[in-house]
């Protein structure tokens, strides 16, 4: 294709928009051989010019965005209603009740197939914005940020294997689309926990971590604080990984088994709240249990003492996060309000599993 002049390029987009009421800013740079820099830039200047609409990823006709006042449409899609999520579904509901928005929720049960199918399902709802904690292959990092609304990811926080597989043009589009991102930092609970056994006195400790998709920054962490912190504070801290089984309880038990034979610690730092409860029956009051997560529907004063991620602030802060760049474009500063990333830290519950170390047991 020949290479165009700006006008000639800005009256094919006007006449696209004219022909199909959208177009996306990658699907019109490959068509018209530009840039997609240079395609935002061009919707920008016929947006001022009052020719169209700029939108997230894109544009459409002129007039035809929501007024800023209007109620807003919001989907939000999720891997499960069950333990944590039901507290993300209800922070979001109540920002969206706050906000005066229309939340439609989705599920997809840890389901890739489902999760596919679902996506392409709210995806064609008329929405205003998207809230979602996908799976995140390239592929699917690639669709959000081709999404012709607002995004925000709920979790997951960003890792390098979202843009490993796509091409260097794709990559740069989708760092430059407004996807925001709210996330519990996992790294800051799980120093938290560690730091608050060793705070009582604990100098052997050991974690055992649950395959789940926050395992790998708690794995992580956990190393990281054995190799630099621990030393520093005279503790020793050891780690096993407890891998997904049929027989999840038989899987702990045989680990707790191995562990009291090679260490003896006196505190045990237990992801997820299931096997902390486990690992307390089999134990009784021998050590101090700390769990990570604090999903359980019940766990009252006398129960487990746990780092617990606010989720309910999480969908709320999500919402809230949504509701305001979709309220910022209508100010003319939709354009320039950069991508945000927002960490919420978890709060430690101490409760009746976690004790200051008695010479007793450290003997």
């Amino acid at each position: 294709m020949r290479q165009l002049l700006g006008a000639q390029r800005r009256e094919l987009l006007v006449k696209w928009i004219e022909r199909t009421g959208s177009v996306s800013a990658l699907e019109a740079a490959t068509a018209l051989g530009a840039s997609v820099r240079t395609i935002q830039r061009d919707i920008e200047e016929l947006s001022t010019a009052g020719r169209l609409t700029r939108v997230h990823g894109g544009a459409v006709g002129a007039g035809r965005r929501k007024p800023v006042d209007a109620q807003l449409r919001l989907g939000i899609l999720v891997p499960t209603r069950g333990y944590c999520f039901d507290a993300v579904l209800a922070g979001a509901e109540q920002a969206a009740a706050a906000s005066g928005s229309t939340l439609i929720e989705a599920d997809y049960d840890y389901t890739d197939d489902l999760a596919a199918a679902r996506y392409a399902r709210i995806t064609s709802l008329e929405l205003d914005g998207l809230l979602v904690t996908p799976h995140l292959p390239a592929t699917t990092w690639g669709q959000l940020c081709r999404t012709d609304v607002p995004v925000v990811l709920i979790e997951r926080p960003w890792e390098l294997g979202w843009v490993r597989d796509l091409d260097p043009a794709t990559s740069v589009a989708a760092a430059r689309s407004p996807v925001d991102h709210v996330f519990t930092d996992h790294e800051a609970g799980a120093v938290l926990g560690l730091d608050h056994l060793a705070a009582l006195g604990h100098r052997t400790i050991h974690c055992l971590i649950r395959d789940t998709p926050t395992a790998p920054t708690l794995l992580r962490t956990a190393s990281a604080y054995g190799a630099t912190i621990a030393p520093a504070r005279g503790v020793t801290l050891g780690i096993t990984r407890l891998q997904r089984s049929s027989d999840q309880r038989r899987v702990l038990t045989d680990a707790l088994e191995q562990v009291f034979r090679d260490q003896e610690p006196t505190a045990l730092f237990i992801h997820t709240d299931e096997d902390a409860v486990a690992a307390r029956e089999f134990l009784k009051d021998r050590v101090s249990i700390l769990s990570y997560d604090d999903g359980l529907p019940s766990n009252p004063a006398g129960g487990l003492s746990a780092i617990a991620p606010d989720r309910v602030a999480l969908g709320k802060r999500a919402v809230e996060m949504i509701v305001d760049r979709l309220s910022s474009r209508g100010h003319h500063t939709h354009d320039v309000h950069p991508p945000t990333k927002l960490a919420i830290v978890p709060r430690l519950h101490q409760r009746a599993t976690t004790s200051r170390l008695r010479h007793t047991q450290q003997a």
